[in-house]
């Protein structure tokens, strides 16, 4: 009878603990719902801009803190919806830019979105969103970026943007690419008054054109050229970036030339590809970085060295001219040598007087290196040559103008 009478309580304290736990989960929900709709409410005033985005707010997508910055800064009562289940994240934007933390929030999807019009960049993003938008009638423009989910002749990537294009709330596409815009005339995805050509992308200029960092130049402050990769690790070995020909290339040039130095920055490691005698001992890995620590790091770099490969990641998939991190390397003077197979540059910059176009092939790279290693002089012209260029083309208002443009006549017009 005692062993029953235990066991029937043991029931009965299991059954509380459920139908508690179940209450606290229910709470919860109506809590969130309670928070959503109160926010709902406070939104419904919001007449301005909706962006929605699925990385920012990190720090390390300098390019959207850049633009969405601006935009929240240009636009005052609009409003970043975030996907982004990382709340470290939020917390460090918070930090670093408190004016704009409130107005960067958590997405939810029983959310109210208000305003007069939308901004998303990526493909993926638009696409991801593109029914929410239909839903709560948010005309919107978006920014067709290289990557994010765009491809070149990809059933997949055809199909997300026919969906989007097709939109009755869709009203233009930035491209910032020429091959990009081409691309959509040419396959009749919109028509050429819904495109707007804007060639980069935004950078955080404002910290990269820091004058206080003095340059430190080969054969001048110190004894070693220094060469430098700087990228995203998205395939293994970094094919697309082309990692692989950079370690060869760096393996030919330091068995030749003993003043050589190699840094890599991102998401590589020896474990990508083995680093043998006697570049092992002239290599240093950084681990990603934030825009605040380049100023200082690419002040003592010679060159930027950029041989990344289209198609390589995916079929169709393809890096801008130049990437991000030879916009912000070139911004602090340091010279670019990078690939260009598609032909993105179409004459907007001189090579061999602002930056050097390599070929595929390391051998042929660490040779057009090493004239410059014999020739400071004319490669501390180069760099100069280049760091003006990319000012005039990625200078932060030359690059946000437009864009600003373009999103207050969609506010005005809807």
């Amino acid at each position: 009878m005692l062993r029953s009478n235990r066991l029937a309580l043991a029931t009965a304290v299991q059954a509380g603990k459920q139908r508690l736990n179940s209450a606290v989960t229910q709470l919860k929900i109506l809590i969130k719902v309670v928070i959503v709709k109160t926010e709902n409410i406070l939104t419904f005033r919001n007449r301005g801009l909706v962006i929605i985005d699925d990385y920012f707010p990190r720090l390390a997508t300098a390019f959207r803190v850049a633009e969405f910055n601006r935009i929240l800064e240009y636009f005052e009562d609009a409003v970043l919806y975030s996907t982004l289940a990382d709340r470290t994240s939020f917390s460090n934007y918070a930090k670093s830019y408190p004016k704009f933390a409130n107005r960067v929030r958590k997405f939810h999807p029983v959310r109210h979105l208000k305003g007069s019009g939308a901004y998303a960049v990526f493909l993926n993003n638009i696409f991801g969103c593109v029914e929410h938008l239909e839903r709560h009638r948010l005309p919107f423009v978006f920014e067709l970026y290289p990557g994010g989910g765009f491809r070149l002749n990809n059933a997949v990537s055809d199909a997300h943007l026919r969906r989007v294009f097709r939109s009755s709330m869709f009203r233009k596409v930035i491209v910032t690419q020429n091959i990009t815009r081409d691309y959509l005339l040419h396959n009749k995805f919109c028509s050429e008054r819904q495109i707007e050509l804007i060639f980069g992308v935004v950078v955080l200029s404002n910290i990269l054109n820091n004058e206080k960092n003095k340059r430190v130049q080969f054969e001048v402050d110190k004894d070693t050229f220094d060469i430098c990769f700087v990228a995203n690790k998205y395939t293994p070995r970094g094919l697309d970036k082309g990692y692989d020909r950079f370690i060869a290339c760096a393996e030919i040039l330091s068995a030749r030339n003993p003043q050589a130095r190699f840094h890599i920055v991102g998401e590589f490691t020896e474990k990508d590809i083995e680093i043998r005698e006697p570049l092992q001992r002239v290599v240093t890995f950084y681990g990603p970085r934030v825009t605040s620590f380049f100023p200082q790091f690419y002040a003592r770099m010679d060159l930027i060295l950029s041989p990344n490969v289209p198609f390589a990641f995916v079929p169709g998939a393809f890096d801008g001219f130049p990437t991000g991190c030879c916009i912000e390397a070139a911004l602090c003077g340091t010279a670019l040598f990078i690939c260009d197979e598609l032909s993105l540059n179409d004459g907007r910059f001189k090579d061999g007087r602002d930056l050097v176009i390599i070929p595929r092939d390391p051998e042929r790279i660490a040779e057009i290196v090493e004239r410059y290693i014999r020739d400071p002089e004319q490669l501390k012209l180069l760099a100069a040559n280049g760091q003006r260029a990319v000012r005039n083309l990625f200078d932060q208002e030359v690059q946000m103008t437009p864009r600003l443009r373009i999103l207050d006549e969609l506010l005005k017009n809807g």
